[in-house]
């Protein structure tokens, strides 16, 4: 106890040289907490980019490839759109190396006891087509009785509820298969109410075998649709384009039909989305999916061009940072350990008295180490507050600095000329059955640091590492001195 109240009593005394020290210990401290906290951020945030970006599998057509095959001119246009067949894309996903998959699906469908929003009385054709491409003409009489497309059927396509452009009025969004939402002004027309239950058919515009394909629903919401209310196509405002027409649903469901009635196979469109257990299972996976029919022209990869442009300015945030914190305790423990050696020497007579007192070094030690850990422990408080505080305004800033060099320096996007077939095709794509493709990769602009419990257990490592490396060297020269030899030093 003597030691300790000795030691507080010098710290009190000597008080201008550790208020020294502690400015330096708790800028060292804070300066840390900064590098610290936006490093380990920084890693965590390109870590868990790579395992999403890393891990979802991207399956493309090689256009390449087609034209060397087949002997295409270099002027002949040939659609990117790579298609796999339903059946072959549900093989796919059971694989032992995925993590999981994520099923999108859509259908055009109809039902002459549905009125549609905004139907137009599009003219009736006079033939449809076979599934072998045949013209087969209509009677007379049954062409009132043909299933015309009036909605669309979309199974887990949900990004309107997250962007704001649909709300939940009634009811509660679907859980199980079978269940589905419909737009108010699809419910207004038909006098629909939560809970009751549709049944949507295939267009009879395609045959099939015998009757058409039936999806049986169950209405258990009513949202409000605030997006474009119709979209144009050859003159018509088809009904099944108008977004207050979509019918939305589970993936299970289209599960569940494929289950009772593979014929819907033939008339939806189906995306699936693989993500690997970890990126080094795609050479398996590939060559698992090849051998259950994935056409040579086919690319399969990971989307590591996404990751680089999302991560790139956190990796220039990162390669600043590290530096930084080995640049600023390299410094730090040098002037510690000068600044520690100049204090020892000019306490060398009071150590002296000590020891000639009787007091053994392993006490005087102690007592000098009390002091230090005082000073260190009170540095360490206000470093980790100061250095909270200052983390995130200096990421933002450092990163914000980051995203404008990965702009500047990125290359231009290419996109396709409008007025070309490239640029129809995308736009016709996109309306009848969305986006096949992520959305562009846009750099990330901001993260959000805070300082974690195993950061603050590195940090007061590291202070106390500082502190003990700054006296050690001091006691180490004092040490050897014995307390006569001192005494008679003393000037």
């Amino acid at each position: 106890m003597y030691i300790l109240k000795n030691a507080l009593k010098n710290i009190r005394r000597n008080k201008g040289r550790n208020i020294l020290v502690g400015l330096i210990l708790t800028t060292i401290i804070a300066a840390t907490v900064v590098g610290l906290v936006i490093n380990n951020t920084a890693s965590a945030v390109i870590i868990d980019y790579r395992f999403r970006f890393g891990s979802q599998v991207s399956i493309g057509l090689d256009v390449e490839v087609l034209r060397t095959r087949y002997d295409i001119p270099p002027d002949v246009f040939i659609s990117p759109i790579a298609h796999i067949s339903p059946e072959r894309a549900l093989t796919f996903a059971q694989s032992q190396y995925l993590m999981r998959y994520v099923m999108t699906a859509s259908k055009i469908a109809g039902n002459n006891d549905l009125t549609a929003v905004a139907d137009a009385n599009i003219p009736r054709p006079t033939f449809r087509v076979g599934l072998d491409g045949e013209r087969i003409d209509i009677d007379t009489d049954e062409i009132e009785q043909m299933i015309m497309p009036q909605f669309r059927v979309m199974g887990n396509m949900w990004s309107e509820f997250e962007t704001g452009e649909r709300f939940l009025l009634e009811g509660q969004m679907p859980e199980f298969a079978g269940e589905a939402l419909i737009s108010q002004e699809l419910a207004e027309i038909n006098r629909l109410t939560v809970g009751d239950k549709i049944t949507v058919l295939s267009t009879t515009m395609v045959v099939l075998e015998d009757e058409p394909v039936s999806t049986k629903l169950t209405v258990s919401g009513i949202y409000l649709d605030l997006t474009e209310t119709e979209s144009q196509q050859g003159g018509f405002a088809d009904p099944f384009l108008n977004r207050r027409n979509e019918i939305l649903t589970t993936a299970d469901t289209f599960i569940k039909s494929i289950e009772q009635d593979p014929r819907i196979l033939n008339v939806i469109y189906l995306q699936i989305t693989y993500y690997l257990r970890a990126p080094a299972y795609l050479p398996y996976f590939e060559a698992e999916i090849r051998e259950k029919g994935l056409d040579a022209a086919m690319f399969v990869t990971t989307d590591e061009a996404a990751f680089n442009t999302i991560v790139e300015p956190v990796e220039g945030l990162r390669s600043i940072i590290f530096p930084f914190v080995i640049v600023v305790l390299g410094l730090g423990a040098i002037i510690l350990i000068l600044l520690s050696t100049i204090a020892i020497r000019e306490r060398k007579y009071e150590i002296g008295v000590l020891r000639a007192m009787g007091m053994k070094k392993g006490k005087v030690v102690r007592g000098l180490l009390y002091e230090m850990g005082i000073v260190t422990v009170i540095c360490l408080v206000l470093g980790l507050a100061v250095g909270n505080i200052a983390a995130q305004p200096v990421a933002d800033n450092l990163l914000q600095q980051q995203v404008e060099i990965a702009e500047n320096t990125a290359p231009a996007q290419i996109r396709p000329q409008a007025g070309t077939m490239e640029a129809a095709m995308e736009v016709a794509v996109r309306d009848l059955m969305g986006p096949m493709n992520p959305p562009e990769a846009e750099p990330l602009s901001e993260i959000s640091v805070r300082l974690s419990a195993p950061a603050m257990l590195q940090i007061a490592a590291v202070a106390i590492l500082l502190a003990f490396a700054a006296s050690a060297i001091g006691f180490v020269n004092i040490m050897k001195y014995e307390p006569i030899k001192i005494l008679m030093e003393r000037d």
